[in-house]
This record gives structure tokens, sequence and C-alpha cells, in this order.
């Protein structure tokens, strides 16, 4: 198979953006406070619609070996995400408080398993985007509405690959996570 170097360079230049709007969210929120909200979902859907694009087309070149980018994909998603809470936060949707008590929580679980799985990383975006969406939904903005849109159109088109592949490897991490926390026979006897 003949190797597409530049389809690499893409990816990882998509993948790159969600990097670059990890740090842009926090400072929009700064200084567009609330008002910034339907900017914030804009800069959302770019980054998720560069995510969709981003590893299809990293296999499609037929470059085997990991650049740094790819390699730090996940992490990437999840600073996106951290991001977002920052950008809820300083735009005074969420009390400091709140959002630095979720980065704890999610900080114990991280250390607790000395590593960041897909299934952790999904959980820990997830709850994110889902409060910001509902942030939008409850305050009747266009945006809250597009996002959703977005998501409902993204799972009817990989539905096949979501339901037979995504959700069940989701599943099967998390339950793999729950029996590492599971007492052993021998703790329970002691």
């Amino acid at each position: 198979m003949e190797k597409r170097a530049w389809m690499k360079k893409a990816a990882d230049g998509l993948t790159s953006i969600r990097l670059a709007l990890s740090i842009i969210l926090p400072v929009w929120g700064i200084y567009q406070g609330p008002r910034g909200l339907n900017g914030a979902a804009a800069l959302v859907l770019v980054a998720w619609t560069s995510d969709v694009f981003d590893g299809p087309l990293a296999r499609k070149s037929g470059v085997t070996e990991q650049t740094w980018v790819g390699r730090h994909d996940l992490v990437i998603d999840m600073l996106l995400a951290l991001g977002l809470l920052c950008f809820m936060c300083c735009a005074g949707l969420i009390p400091p408080l709140v959002a630095l008590m979720y980065v704890l929580v999610w900080g114990a679980i991280l250390w607790r398993y000395n590593c960041v799985t897909k299934p952790l990383g999904a959980a820990f975006q997830g709850l994110i985007y889902v409060w910001f969406g509902l942030t939008l939904l409850v305050r009747r903005l266009l945006a809250g509405r597009v996002m959703l849109l977005w998501v409902l159109l993204n799972v009817c088109i990989t539905r096949k690959r979501l339901f037979q592949r995504d959700v069940p490897r989701f599943l099967r991490g998390m339950r793999e996570l729950a029996r590492l926390t599971a007492p052993t026979e021998r703790s329970k006897e002691q």
C-alpha cells in the first residue's frame, strides 16, 4: 500500500486543533463570560468534527508509525473537555469549587488506575459535554439544539460501528476496571 504521509500530517493537524482549542476555551470564558456560550459551542463542534475525521484519515494514510500527537490523542481529547470545564468556570457558569472537585475526583480515579484508558477518558469527557449541552439547552440557546443535532446525526452515521464495536468496548473496559477495584476473595476473608 502506498503511504500517503500528507494524510497522516493532516490527521495530526486535526488532533492538534483540539489541543489548541483546549487552551482557547478558558481564555474565551474569561473574556466573554456567559455571552461566549454560542462561541464556545461552535469551538466544541469544530473540535468534535476534527475528532471524527482524524482517526480514519490517519488509518487511510497507510503510515503505521504513530507520531507523538497520535499517541496522545486520548489525552488531547481529555484536555479539550478540561478546557471546556475551565470555560464554564471562567464564564461564571459553574462555581470554581465544583470544577475543582470534579478535577480532584477524576485525578484520584486516574491515579488509582495509574493509566488513562479509553473508557475512563470517555467517562471523564462525557460528563463535561453533557453538562455543557444541558447548560445550552436550559438557556434555550440555538447552539444547544445544533449540538444535539450534531450528536444525533453522528450516531445515525456511525451507528453500526458505535453499537457493534464502540459501546461494547466501553462496557467491557468499565467491567475490567470494576474488577480491578473489587475486593478479592482473600481480602474478604481477612
